[in-house]
């Protein structure tokens, strides 16, 4: 058995893992993108330098995260599509999430995921990539006197949605948990930064039949929440407003969400961006009610409910819920013993971690 297991959705918006404890696990939450660093420093204190972490990964040093935006937007980097899965970035946002979580050394039961429009196709070449030189990885993070070194012992692959969807049947021990709520037809929303997945389910098995609308590339929050907020507000501030990117407005989603407080600040200027996520979260609510719900579901005739999960999963439930849409359709997950402590942006993660625990005792 190997010395850890471990669970990371490495998506094209945020990376999301989890490690297994003794009781329950330990969690990792940062977005997909880095720039380059230096790490030097004038040795003049924290109360005089910023003080930030940095990695140091295949020869390069990065700093990652939230981090970028605070600290530098040289050669700042972040990889959508699909040929990400499995690339050097893909393995570095795993590598950096595993080393977050306080591996150092010995051997890794890992598993990760890929939207299920695409996963036959990606199974074989991210099983290989991380696979290569044996599974051995090593990454440095700030502070550490030597290379932390670890080996991939087994790779599982799940496709996205998958994982959230058997949140519902699997406890944090990987025990089965007794439940109805994959009986009958269910369908599940995933939705990402860049692809929206959907997967139905007939008695917590994947129907096949719903494959070839499984993944919509472009159809997730960045395309129509992240970048017609980012251009609304460079309209609004000017050129002051210059360097913004989206992940400037991600940031401020995120933070927003948990606290109500939406202000974006630069340059001296304040923005309120409320009202453009509202306005935007309606918009892809729309989208998504037009394109996949009506479009190809059939207004959820027949299924018996929907389990919406990632990290736009909270900005368009709100309208996906109303009775005039789809209320009683959407499944309300804190309902739910296994569920109601998990984020949807944690749903895949969490998943994929219950099961390759109840994979371990045998099931």
């Amino acid at each position: 058995m190997s010395d850890y297991i471990a669970s990371v959705d490495a998506g094209n918006g945020g990376t999301n893992a989890v490690l297994a404890q003794p009781k329950g696990y330990k969690s990792f939450y940062e977005p997909s993108v880095r720039a380059a660093a230096s790490g030097d420093s004038l040795g003049l204190g924290k109360d005089w330098e910023l003080e930030y972490d940095y990695v140091d990964w295949d020869g390069h040093r990065y700093v990652t995260g939230d981090d970028v935006i605070r600290i530098s937007r040289r050669q700042l980097e972040r990889h959508m599509g699909a040929n990400r899965y499995g690339n050097e970035f893909h393995q570095m946002l795993v590598a950096h999430a595993l080393a977050r979580l306080g591996i150092k050394s010995g051997t890794v039961d890992l598993t990760l995921f890929a939207p299920p429009g695409m996963f036959n196709d990606l199974k074989p070449f991210i099983k290989e990539r991380f696979g290569q030189r044996g599974g051995k990885v090593e990454i440095s993070l700030k502070g550490d006197k030597k290379p932390r070194k670890f080996q991939y012992e087994n790779i599982t692959l799940w496709p996205e949605g998958i994982g959230a969807a058997f949140c519902f049947a699997v406890d944090d021990k990987g025990d089965l948990a007794p439940s109805d709520v994959l009986n009958g037809e269910v369908v599940v929303l995933d939705l990402g930064a860049h692809t929206l997945d959907a997967i139905q389910l007939t008695n917590g098995i994947f129907n096949a039949e719903s494959l070839q609308h499984a993944t919509w590339e472009a159809g997730g929050v960045h395309v129509h929440i992240r970048e017609p907020i980012l251009k609304a507000v460079k309209k609004q501030l000017g050129n002051d407003a210059a360097n913004l990117s989206v992940d400037d407005i991600d940031r401020v989603i995120r933070l927003g969400s948990i606290s109500g407080d939406y202000i974006l600040t630069v340059a001296g200027l304040d923005a309120d961006l409320k009202p453009l996520v509202d306005r935007y979260c309606e918009r892809y609510a729309e989208w998504v009610s037009n394109n996949i719900a009506d479009g190809v579901f059939d207004g959820f005739r027949g299924i018996k409910s929907v389990i919406l999960v990632g990290g736009g999963a909270g900005l368009i439930e709100p309208y996906l819920s109303k009775q005039t849409w789809y209320g009683g359709k959407i499944l309300d997950r804190k309902l739910h013993k296994t569920t109601k402590d998990v984020h949807p942006v944690d749903m895949n993660a969490v998943g994929g971690l219950r099961l390759a625990l109840h994979r371990l005792k045998g099931g």
